[in-house]
């Protein structure tokens, strides 16, 4: 079953091995036919489409799991929401076959709304339209092992904003690449586009929003790939 959940605001904190052990804990008080390795130490057959980073909650996180019994979806959902906290609220179950790719592999590219406020929002979103006709943005991109300026502007599919001028405040919509070989934080992205605004840092909050797959070079949420 493919399962989508909330990571709320509460729990933005909680780490991978932290989530993977609440889940755990769940799918087994949830009574369902959880399927499990084979060998010595069988373990549960789950997996995350993304690992999310601590500190960013995220709205349609996505967690692969093996079955080995009949059920529904329905039932499923129920089952789920019973023995999960609010905070990891789960939306949504798709039951799929074995041979159905595993969501990390289709993964390509995630969705996030930035909220910036405060300090120099106006002058960031004005800068916008400029910054998305650039052919070329270089950035720093800090790894354990190296620093290494990129090209971040072919990671960048999408990024608008709505501003509300009462209250300083600007909301970004960002559509970026999510594979091993070109992965744009969304942390870069949001400092290479206030160096090119050249204005301070503002508050900002980011959430992820959603996880797609690509059709027919066309961005398709991974549930519904």
């Amino acid at each position: 079953m493919l399962v989508q959940f909330q990571k709320g605001d509460i729990v933005r904190h909680l780490g991978l091995l932290d989530l993977q052990r609440t889940m755990q804990r769940a799918l087994r008080r949830s009574g369902l036919p959880i399927a499990y390795s084979k060998g010595f130490n069988p373990h549960m057959i789950m997996s995350f489409a993304s690992a999310l980073s601590a500190g960013i909650p995220g709205d349609a996180e996505l967690l692969d799991v093996g079955l080995e019994g009949e059920t529904t979806e329905e039932a499923c959902l129920a089952a789920l929401n019973r023995v999960l906290p609010p905070a990891l609220h789960v939306s949504r179950v798709r039951l799929v076959e074995d041979r159905f790719p595993k969501l990390g592999a289709a993964l390509a590219q995630a969705q996030y709304r930035i909220t910036l406020q405060g300090g120099e929002t106006r002058q960031i979103v004005q800068t916008i339209p400029a910054f998305l006709a650039e052919s070329e943005i270089m950035a720093l991109r800090k790894t354990k092992k190296s620093e290494t300026m990129v090209n971040i502007r072919p990671m960048l599919h999408e990024l608008t904003a709505t501003y509300d001028e009462k209250n300083d405040q600007a909301v970004l919509i960002v559509r970026v690449s999510f594979v091993e070989a070109a992965t744009l934080k969304p942390e870069l992205l949001m400092e290479a586009l206030m160096a090119y605004a050249q204005a301070q840092p503002v508050r900002c909050e980011i959430r992820r929003t959603g996880l797609f797959g690509l059709v027919d070079g066309q961005p398709v949420p991974l549930m519904d790939l």
